[in-house]
């Protein structure tokens, strides 16, 4: 019906917390037919800051860093399932305090960066949610990785996640839960709250180096809000997951 609402942008907001990181992030989908719900090419831009530390030979390190990319994508609609494939650019830039030429996560660097997501979405008949998203920039040889598998009682979304993060200092895995349920809004704007916990076991803990992001042990903690910006429009669906 021509009053159905559709949504072409979706902007994201998040936090991860570990016992010696924090960090924040912003960006946006934006969809060029107008509907995130359908096929079409999409463009993706992320923004992140954050602020970790560790401990190496000579003392305490802090590093305040700060990471931005701009992809295009094109999304598949199969069956309930959403498939998402983005190319683009990404900036990393690290600054510690005091300086350590031993970590090689120091300095700028800027590649190319690839992204995967695979989700269902609203039109998945069966209460099964699952969703995958991988990424890998040859800016530090970033990568993460990223599966959940819940089940949809219908208000809220629950089910265990595990994840792979690395960089040329570090490399770690988590595994935890999730939660994710929608939030109020207004007209022409629809929300979403995701949650995550769990501990974080580090490849590398027992090395003698410990420049990296990813390599510390410890528990960790997520949050994550979409918020889908609509208009009036042929919509067949809302766009979060």
């Amino acid at each position: 019906a021509s009053d159905d609402v559709v949504y072409p942008v979706a902007i994201i907001t998040g936090l991860d917390v570990t016992s010696h990181l924090k960090e924040g992030y912003a960006g946006m989908y934006y969809a060029f037919n107008r509907d995130l719900t359908r096929e079409g090419f999409i463009l993706r831009l992320l923004g992140t800051v954050g602020n970790y530390n560790y401990q190496a030979i000579t003392g305490k390190i802090d590093s305040d860093y700060w990471q931005g990319d701009a992809m295009l994508g094109y999304q598949w609609v199969r069956g309930g399932i959403d498939v998402g494939v983005y190319v683009g650019i990404d900036y990393q830039n690290y600054k510690l305090s005091p300086d350590d030429p031993t970590n090689r996560l120091r300095g700028n660097d800027t590649g190319v960066k690839a992204l995967v997501e695979i989700e269902t979405n609203d039109q998945w008949k069966s209460p099964l949610y699952f969703a995958l998203r991988a990424s890998y920039s040859t800016a530090f040889d970033d990568y993460y990785a990223l599966g959940r598998i819940g089940y949809n009682t219908g208000r809220v979304t629950i089910g265990p996640e595990v994840w792979f993060l690395g960089d040329v200092e570090g490399h770690s895995h988590r595994i935890g839960g999730f939660l994710k349920f929608d939030l109020p809004t207004r007209d022409l704007a629809a929300a979403e709250l995701a949650l995550s916990a769990g501990y974080q076991s580090s490849d590398d803990s027992k090395s003698s180096h410990h420049g990296g992001i990813n390599s510390d042990d410890g528990f960790y903690a997520t949050a994550k809000v979409i918020i889908a910006v609509g208009e009036k429009g042929r919509g067949s669906y809302e766009p979060l997951k």
